[in-house]
C-alpha cells in the first residue's frame, strides 16, 4: 500500500490510506484523491488476507460527487467482507470527504476538525405550465 502497513501484536495488518486534495474522478496523482487510484487501494486492503483493519485518513474540503461515492462503495464492500473501517479526519473532511466518512465503523476528528456537507441546491425550470391559459 503506498501509504503504510502497520502490524498489531498479533502479526495482522492495519492497511493505512491518506486522502488528502480535493476529490476528483478518475486516476490523480498525490496532492488529489481520484476515485479510480483511491477506490485501487481500498480493494488491495480488502483482498489481502493479511490486513485485518483499513484506517482511512482524510483531510479533504471534498470535490466531486460521483467520486466520493465511488470512494465510499468501495469502502462499504471492505466492510461487508469483515473488515473494519476506520476513519481519522485531519483538519478538514467537508463535503465528500465527510460522505467518504459516512459508513465507517469509527471516526476520529478533533473538535477543531471542519466536517460536514454543505449539501446540494438545485432548480429544474419546467415549460409544462408555461403555456397553460
Amino acid at each position: 500500500f503506498s501509504h503504510g502497513v502497520a502490524a498489531d501484536a498479533t502479526g495482522w495488518l492495519v492497511a493505512v490510506i491518506t486522502a488528502k486534495g480535493n476529490i476528483l474522478d478518475g486516476d490523480q496523482p498525490a496532492g488529489s484523491i481520484g476515485s479510480d487510484s483511491m477506490a485501487e487501494l481500498i480493494k488491495r486492503a480488502r483482498e489481502d488476507e493479511t490486513v485485518k483493519a483499513l484506517v482511512v485518513r482524510i483531510a479533504s474540503p471534498g470535490g466531486s460527487a460521483s467520486a466520493s461515492e465511488h470512494i465510499r462503495y468501495e469502502l462499504e464492500l471492505t466492510q461487508q467482507e469483515g473488515k473494519p473501517v476506520i476513519v481519522s479526519m485531519g483538519t478538514y473532511a467537508a463535503s465528500g470527504g465527510y460522505w467518504i466518512a459516512a459508513t465507517a465503523d469509527k471516526i476520529f476528528a478533533s473538535t477543531t476538525t471542519i466536517t460536514g456537507s454543505i449539501g446540494t441546491f438545485l432548480l429544474f425550470p419546467t415549460l409544462d405550465q408555461s403555456l397553460a391559459e
